[in-house]
Order: C-alpha cells, then structure tokens, then sequence
C-alpha cells in the first residue's frame, strides 16, 4: 500500500513542489489550505492530488505541516494519535538525504537561482530533479528523480530545519538577517552558515562580495569557492546560477543557457504593459531586497511612478521599520508616490509595534492606505489617458487584489 500523506497549507510555495514530488514518489497525497492560491490550488487538482481537510476518523500515515502555519505539533499529535506528524523541511531533508543534493540557500534569491539552474540542466537534457519554492513561467515546481541521482532544491532556513540537511553542493547566496524570529542576530545565522558549510559534502560557493560568508569559508578552504558577482542583483543571481550548475553536473555552462530561463511568477513579473500603463510585481520582503528591486524598476521605467509595499510579518516590520523608512522615503525624495499597506501577518499574532505606522512615523512623505484605496487609485490610473507605471512589491496577498483587478479592468477595455 502507498504512504497516504495529508499535507497542511498544501497550496504554499514550499508545500505544492513538495507534494508533488511526493505523489511522483509512489505517495497518495491530498491536503487542506485555509486561504489557497487558487492557480496553485488548480495545479494540484489537475495533478490528482485532492484539496480537502481530513475527515472524521479518517487514518493516514503522516502529516506534514507548512511551518507558516505555526501549528502546535504536540496538539496535532493528539488529534491525530495514528499519523507520524513533522513539518515541511523535515519531510523534505528525508527525501533529500537519499539524492545527491545541490542546496541553494540564503535569505533572498533562493527561487530564481534554483530556477535558473533547473532551467539550464532542463535544456541540457539532464537526468535530475528539482524543487522551486515559486511558479516558473515555463517549467514545474517540481521535478521527480530516483534515488541517488541529483537534485537541485532551495533550502527555507526560516524554522530552522535547514539544520537537517547535508547537501553535496552548497550555494549560499548572502547571509542577510530576515527571520529574526529564528535568529537573533548576525552571529546566530553565522552559526547557522558554519554548520552547513561543515555538513557539506563537496563544495559550497558563495559571492566574494559577502563580509560574513567570506569569513566563514576562510575555515573551509579547498571546500569553499568564491563567486565574482556584479552589483546588478539579477546578474548576480545569474553568475551565482551557472557556477551552482558547473559543480553539480562537472561540465561548462554557457550564458546562453542561464539565459533561456523565462522566470517566476512574483520575480519581477510584468503584470501589464500598455501604452499608458505599466505595472510589475515583486515578492521582495527584506530591505535589501526592496532596495534592490526598486533600482532595477527605477532604471527601467521613466513614467509617473507609484510604489505599493506591504510589509509582511509583524516581527519583520518591527525589526526592519527604519531600514524600510529610510529606502521608502528615498523613493518619495524622487518624486514617485509610496502607499503603505497595512502588514500582511500571515500566520503571526498582532503586534502594534510592527505594524506598517511605525515605518511611515519615521517617513513623512509615504502615505498609509488600505487595500480599497489602493484599487481606487490603480483603477483611477487604468482609465486615465496619462502614462502611469506601478509597483506591487512584497510578499503578502495584496499582489493577488492587484493581478485580479488588472487582468480584469484590461480584459474589458480589450472587448
């Protein structure tokens, strides 16, 4: 009989590859999520793989749990005394421990690396799996391989399971503080870098231009490579991609061949693009990140310019408010218009000290607006002849109000 596996947030970017990974494994797999994505939520459905809560007496072997849900594992233990429960990164870290693992990690970029070198050893007709924690345009999340081959997978070191994995090859991509929840400072995800770079089998890479990981790979000469990267953080990732894919697979990787990669869904995705409207999308969530994304949009849009940030966490917010004041306000001091949103908590208990007043307190020329005001004005600019361009940027669920109001107001305008 199949392992019958019931997965908790099934429609979360780490859960869906995950899911599908283990249903190409010989696994009978459903789940339950409270808010889907509905395109995820399809996906899944067209896969076989059945969206519903467990029923009443229902018995199945285990249940693996997102670890954004933040559910008690000793409450669900109990719920369910017949089932082996374990978050999302330990059922992973099992599968993993038996292919030979390519582990892309760090606190921002993890999705388009990956992607990219899954798209590159796709093109090449490469025996492999893969796992992507986002939509690419053009391929699966997913990718199934047999036992022993390699795998190329993104690694979440949020809940901290990335203690559980031993990767052959390590491409950490920076060491950005993000989720100080897990850890409390720089030292602390220094820990983290050293323990993984020790459990590393072959080599680990990483971007010279990082003080702390080149210090860590100081103690693992003959291990550890430092990669030249631009500044231009979409040829970083580039770089950091092709060098990740020469030492998995020991052979030359053209730039012709990272470049077929079409990208992700939330990675800088064009959500419209007509002669009086632009607007783009970003997951980007840590200040680096923003900051990073707001120059490449800066430099490749010149129209009247409205940036929309969410905030997402509550610990986040709190720990990043003047780091993100500071990059908001500098968009205002150019003349582009900031609205703020309210933060998206996901699965965090309200703080009314990491909420989004306490970056526009130290910002005084980004406006605080709700989510109805925001789709006024992006309405207000879809029926305005003038030229405008927008920027959804964050990782909450604001992205999705905005894509659905877009597609729906440009669809009609087309008829």
């Amino acid at each position: 009989m199949p392992e019958k596996i019931c997965m908790g947030g099934i429609c979360g970017m780490g859960m869906a590859p995950l899911s599908l990974f283990l249903k190409a494994d010989g696994c009978d797999i459903f789940g339950y999520d409270d808010a889907p994505n509905a395109n995820v939520a399809n996906m899944l459905s067209e896969r076989g793989i059945a969206l519903r809560k467990p029923c009443g007496g229902e018995r199945f072997d285990r249940l693996v749990i997102s670890s954004a849900l933040k559910l008690k594992e000793d409450a669900l233990r109990r719920k369910y005394p017949f089932a082996e429960v374990e978050r999302r990164g330990l059922a992973w870290a099992k599968l993993c421990s038996k292919r030979r693992l390519t582990a892309v990690v760090g606190s921002h970029g993890k999705s388009t690396v990956s992607a990219m070198i899954a798209s590159a050893a796709i093109d090449s007709g490469m025996d492999f799996g893969w796992l992507v924690g986002a939509v690419p345009k053009n391929f699966d999340m997913s990718g199934y391989c047999q036992e022993g081959k390699v795998i190329v997978s993104e690694i979440d070191e949020s809940d901290g399971t990335i203690e559980h994995f031993s990767p052959e090859v390590c491409v950490a991509l920076n060491s950005d503080l993000d989720h100080v929840d897990t850890y409390a400072g720089a030292e602390a995800m220094g820990g983290m870098f050293r323990r993984l770079f020790a459990r590393t089998t072959s080599t680990v890479l990483y971007p010279k231009s990082d003080v702390l990981l080149d210090k860590i790979a100081q103690d693992f000469k003959g291990k550890a490579v430092g990669v030249e990267t631009p500044q231009d953080f979409t040829l970083a990732n580039a770089a950091m991609a092709r060098a990740a894919y020469e030492a998995t697979f020991k052979i030359p990787c053209s730039a012709k061949a990272i470049d077929k990669f079409k990208g992700l869904e939330r990675r800088q995705e064009i959500l419209a693009q007509t002669p009086n409207f632009f607007a783009v999308g970003d997951y980007a969530h840590h200040p680096r990140e923003v900051a990073s994304f707001l120059g490449w949009f800066n430099s490749r849009v010149s129209e009247r310019k409205t940036i929309v940030f969410q905030p997402h966490r509550y610990t986040r917010t709190k720990y990043f408010a003047k780091e993100f004041a500071r990059i908001l306000e500098a968009e205002s001091e150019r003349g582009n218009r900031v609205l703020l949103l309210p933060v998206y908590a996901a699965s965090e208990k309200f703080d009314a000290d990491g909420e989004s007043c306490k970056i526009a307190q130290l910002a005084p020329h980004i406006k605080l607006a709700s989510k109805g005001e925001v789709c006024e004005i992006v309405e207000g600019a879809l029926d305005c002849k003038e030229v405008s361009a927008f920027a959804f940027v964050g990782a909450g669920d604001f992205y999705f109000d905005a894509k659905k109001l877009i597609e729906k107001k440009i669809f009609r305008s087309n008829l």
